[in-house]
């Protein structure tokens, strides 16, 4: 896998996770991506076999630096905030990403937050739901694992909800919350696991998976609702939880789309629909900058 971090702008990562057919109309001008440069980038080729990254193309969002994911190369996650740059002699060269931390995850770090890295953006759906699939995947994995340290945070808010949550509980996603135990090595070894059927072990030097990440969550689906016809806001944020140690990076697949309620017809009612195709062209008259995305 390689990402993509040169010119990673804000319209470029939204178009890269929505194409043509999404039934979602960006709202004009309302991108924008906040944190380091090299932090955030489009990969493809992932890969969803066993060595892959269960995603093969979108969005990589990172505590550190993005192009460090599509590496197996063993320390440079675990430089203070620093990474090596995907390129010819990997970890000899570190790009520190000195960003600052996020009020967004303010409640899920009391701690506060670091090196935060940020996507949102303004949206009309053309249907009652959105779905997308993610992979979370960190350096905390194992070592900070029941050591009294707080592990990296990553939310998907949608109109201020956040999503992004172990499935079939309110339990936000992070290593705290999806690991099989550990550390394997360190203060408190053999400690039992959470929600161990979500998660891809990748220890250093024994790396199985095509990244440097430690430990990665397997591919989970989120279906969230939205307001239809009408414009909702979504931000994607990842941060390191009080320190800078341990980047961590959050993989967003292409192809996120609106789609109905259970009970409704896929096309919806021809009201709702030309309701939808007015919210639209309005979303593309607010700006001469941009054009919405559908």
């Amino acid at each position: 896998m390689l990402p993509d971090a040169s010119a990673a702008s804000a319209a470029a990562l939204v178009n890269a996770l929505l194409g043509s057919n999404s039934g979602i109309a960006v709202v004009a001008g309302s991108a924008q991506y906040t944190g380091a440069a090299t932090a955030s980038g489009t990969f493809a080729n992932g890969g969803t076999g066993s060595s892959g990254l269960g995603i093969d193309r979108g969005v990589v969002l990172s505590s550190g630096d993005a192009r460090f994911v599509g590496s197996s190369a063993a320390f440079p996650g675990d430089v203070a905030n620093s990474t090596g740059t995907f390129t010819a002699g990997f970890g000899n060269s570190l790009t520190p990403n000195m960003s600052p931390g996020t009020s967004l995850l303010s409640s899920l770090s009391p701690f506060g937050t670091q090196n935060a890295s940020v996507l949102s953006f303004n949206f009309i759906p053309n249907n009652q739901r959105i779905t997308m699939s993610i992979v979370f995947g960190s350096e905390d994995y194992n070592d900070a694992l029941n050591s009294g340290f707080p592990t990296d945070v990553f939310g998907i808010f949608v109109n201020g909800v956040n999503y992004a949550l172990v499935p079939g509980s309110n339990t936000p996603i992070s290593a705290s919350s999806i690991n099989c135990g550990g550390p394997t090595s360190g203060a408190a070894p053999n400690i039992g696991g959470q929600n161990c059927n979500l998660y891809r072990d990748n220890p250093p030097f024994f790396d199985s998976i095509i990244t440097e990440l430690d430990g990665l969550t397997t591919r989970i689906d989120l279906t969230i609702p939205v307001n239809f016809g009408a414009v909702n806001s979504i931000s994607f944020a990842i941060a390191d939880a009080m320190d800078s140690f341990g980047d961590s990076a959050l993989l967003i697949s292409a192809g996120i789309q609106a789609i109905p309620e259970p009970s409704t017809l896929a096309l919806g009612s021809a009201a709702g629909l030309l309701l939808w195709l007015s919210r639209r062209r309005q979303a593309r008259g607010q700006s001469s900058r941009g054009a919405a995305l559908s």
